[in-house]
């Protein structure tokens, strides 16, 4: 198995010039491998404009969401009906819903709400509303939304590096079966020509 170092002394070699002892398998790996670095080297920056656009699409709504949504406060009108839920011997409370009412602008609403507590009826609960009132999931925050921009580049590198490296692997074993076609070839050659002295 060849390392990197090995990888990148036997490119400068194949690369300088000509000589005798590089072969032209040596020459193609080098250049093969020449592109993987420099697919490697070009994806840092173009992760960056990812990051960039994702980040400003992102934080854009996240603002939004901000600016749109309210969180008010609600009374339980019933106790919640708690579920378990589970598989085979293992079993967990999973997340219960109530009927709550809730004023929005003045106006009276009646819905749903889920709990994540030990509330009760009659207690309060925090839920955030929209424009129009309605429940609706808590908004996103500008910093899970620029750390999500950069899972998106770090996720855009390592698909194209993984693509990078498959082909590069692929390519080196299509090298690795002709270097050795070609050897086995001189090996039979010469040794043919000092059979018949």
């Amino acid at each position: 198995m060849t390392s990197t170092g090995g990888y990148l002394r036997r490119t400068r070699r194949s690369l300088r010039g000509r000589s005798p002892l590089v072969r032209r398998t040596d020459r193609f790996e080098a250049r093969v491998f020449s592109l993987l670095v420099a697919a490697m080297l070009i994806m840092v920056p173009v992760a960056g404009i990812v990051i960039a656009n994702v980040q400003s699409t992102q934080v854009a709504l996240a603002q939004q969401q901000l600016a749109e949504r309210t969180m008010v406060s609600a009374t339980l009108d019933a106790d919640p009906v708690v579920a378990n839920a589970g598989w085979g011997e293992f079993s967990y409370v999973a997340p219960s819903t109530a009927p709550a009412t809730w004023e929005f602008r003045g106006v009276e609403h009646h819905g749903d709400v889920q709990i994540t507590g030990s509330e009760v009826a009659g207690d309060e609960v925090q839920v955030w509303v929209d424009r129009a009132g309605a429940v609706t999931l808590q908004p996103m925050s500008v910093s899970a939304a620029e750390f999500s921009s950069v899972l998106a580049g770090v996720a855009v590198y390592m698909f194209v590096l993984l693509i990078a490296c498959g082909l590069f692997a692929l390519a080196h074993w299509g090298i690795e079966r002709a270097r050795s076609r070609e050897w086995s070839r001189e090996i039979e050659a010469f040794l043919g020509s000092t059979s018949s002295h």
